[in-house]
């Protein structure tokens, strides 16, 4: 009864239009972020303490840190989604700017809430504040605006997105070494980089692999994205590449979560390769956040109601706005 209360009845057609300027944000796009920022978290608690699992305590600096981070994310989502109306109209994506939202209406929250992300940053510390600008840097300016368009060339689109990755896993451990007696030198060490290489490989394939569905809209606007260049079935070789390597760098590293994590996606990859269809790429995709996800709740449970609210959520948003089953892990034919 329930269930068909929040799937049938008219009235949430009249409630959800409140959450339009909230979904601009993207929140399905969350995730990744989500993960990312606990994995650096989770990979200094590993290195300070290896066996600390179930780790409940937070304090209020974590708290503005998964904000700043997550409005700073948003507000170049948003910015992504200017830039990409076109196309996201040709891939028939999920978007609002340009038939709910107007252009100017999206560039205004953009700027508000990037400025309520930067605060947020600030409450946290200021080395998260100059990682939230680094990642606006990247991920919202070089990726996106002129002249720049990383988004738009193979190899330089393909190392934003890793840089982009990097500075949210460093905010993370840094984050849990400032918290101990270690010093600045001492957490911003060539070990943070090195524990981060098995992940930032498997971030890297699945971002890869997100371009895949988009190629038809990019080919057709010009973008001379990682698959338009080398195409979709060398673009899955190569993300299954890194995943495969970051199993064995993760091993050697003796890092459970990275290693078993990519040992356990690996698979979806070579379907994916196999195969070479987009419902398998989507599945490689989705499974392998999942998947990682799921390793990293392990240590900090806490990234498990976030992640449920947000997901279902967006399920009933999606449903009663635009009349579509999203956010799924289901793929065609699954």
């Amino acid at each position: 009864m329930i269930k068909k209360f929040f799937r049938d009845h008219p009235v949430h057609k009249k409630i959800v239009p409140i959450f339009d300027r909230l979904f601009l944000l993207r929140p399905t796009l969350f995730f990744p972020v989500w993960v990312m920022l606990t994995v650096g978290m989770a990979a200094a608690r590993m290195n300070i303490d290896r066996y600390q699992i179930w780790i409940v305590s937070f304090d209020f600096k974590t708290i503005f840190l998964f904000i700043g981070m997550t409005l700073i994310s948003g507000s170049t989502f948003i910015l992504n989604q200017i830039k990409d109306v076109k196309s996201d109209s040709l891939n028939k994506k999920l978007f609002l700017v340009g038939d709910i939202i107007s252009a100017d209406q999206a560039r205004k929250l953009m700027i508000w809430f990037g400025a309520a992300g930067l605060i947020a940053l600030i409450l946290s510390g200021w080395t998260a504040l100059i990682f939230g600008l680094l990642l606006y840097l990247f991920w919202g300016i070089l990726y996106n605006q002129e002249p720049f368009h990383f988004k738009k060339k193979p190899i330089l689109g393909m190392l934003t997105n890793t840089l982009a990755g990097l500075i949210i896993y460093a905010s993370g451990w840094m984050q849990v070494y400032l918290s101990t007696d270690a010093g600045l030198t001492e957490a911003f060490s060539l070990k943070m980089l090195l524990v981060a290489i098995p992940y930032l490989l498997c971030y890297t394939a699945t971002s890869l692999l997100t371009t895949i569905p988009d190629l038809k809209g990019d080919e057709e606007t010009g973008a001379k994205t990682f698959p338009v260049q080398f195409g979709p079935w060398t673009t899955i070789l190569i993300g299954t590449f890194f995943v495969l390597a970051a199993f064995f760098l993760g091993y050697k590293l003796s890092d459970p979560v990275s290693s078993t994590a990519a040992l356990v996606s690996l698979p979806f990859y070579a379907v994916a390769l196999i195969r070479n269809q987009t419902k398998d790429v989507l599945r490689a995709i989705r499974y392998s956040i999942l998947i990682l996800a799921v390793f990293v709740m392990s240590i900090y449970p806490l990234l498990f109601p976030a992640v449920f609210i947000v997901f279902y959520l967006s399920k009933y948003y999606y449903w009663h706005r635009f009349d579509l089953h999203y956010p799924t892990f289901l793929v065609d034919n699954d």
